[in-house]
């Protein structure tokens, strides 16, 4: 590939047209911008900061191999988050196959009351639940959701991802995407209902997520 230097700062499409076109540098600012997003998402999803490290590189990879194929149809951010949804997909897929588990898929079928068996974080100190430590706190309720939940609401509530942006890199309809996240956090609702009987400092996010509900 060429590398071009100098020059007053690129728009995204800018940068897009130019990796296209064999820029390495251009490539190079995309992979910066969103290798962190990346990370985040596979943070999320798989549980292990080496895994997602690993599956960022492999994103990387598959985005500068196949951007001449990125045609424009939706953003390039929701077309980067469908391509590590993808690659999360599969990882989780070789790992519970492995653990001879049943996967379930994030498309559009059938839902059971075990996908939202939500863990017991009641052995935590209630150090956990002050004020700085709300959102880590409501992060690790959202790592315990089976995957096909999880990533929604990793998507809409950490990646700030709209309900149409998450149909499209999930590849579900909107409808379950709204579905999906309103389950689940009624999920997440009764759970901290229910250390907040022992936390106090949990209020807090009570009304967050009623917020979240009313608006939604």
């Amino acid at each position: 590939m060429s590398k071009k230097t100098g020059g007053p700062a690129l728009g995204e499409q800018d940068l897009i047209r130019r990796a296209r076109a064999g820029d390495e540098q251009s490539f190079t600012i995309l992979a910066e911008a969103y290798s962190a997003r990346i990370y985040n998402m596979g943070l999320r999803m798989l549980g292990n900061g080496e895994d997602a490290a690993d599956m960022t590189q492999e994103v990387l990879i598959k985005i500068y191999r196949h951007l001449g194929n990125f045609r424009g149809d939706s953003a390039f951010s929701t077309w980067v988050y469908r391509i590590t949804v993808n690659s999360c997909r599969d990882i989780l897929r070789i790992s519970y196959r492995r653990k001879e588990m049943i996967f379930a898929d994030f498309g559009e079928d059938g839902e059971t009351e075990d996908d939202f068996q939500i863990a017991d974080f009641s052995a935590i100190p209630e150090t956990v639940y002050l004020d700085s430590e709300c959102d880590h706190y409501l992060a690790r309720l959202i790592d315990s959701l089976s995957p096909k939940y999880r990533v929604v609401m990793v998507l809409r509530e950490i990646s700030g991802l709209s309900y149409q942006e998450i149909a499209e890199a999930v590849n579900i309809s909107i409808g379950t995407v709204k579905s999906r996240i309103s389950r689940a956090r009624a999920a997440l609702a009764d759970k901290i209902l229910s250390d907040r009987e022992h936390y106090p400092h949990l209020s807090g996010l009570i009304s967050r997520e009623s917020r979240k509900e009313a608006v939604k």
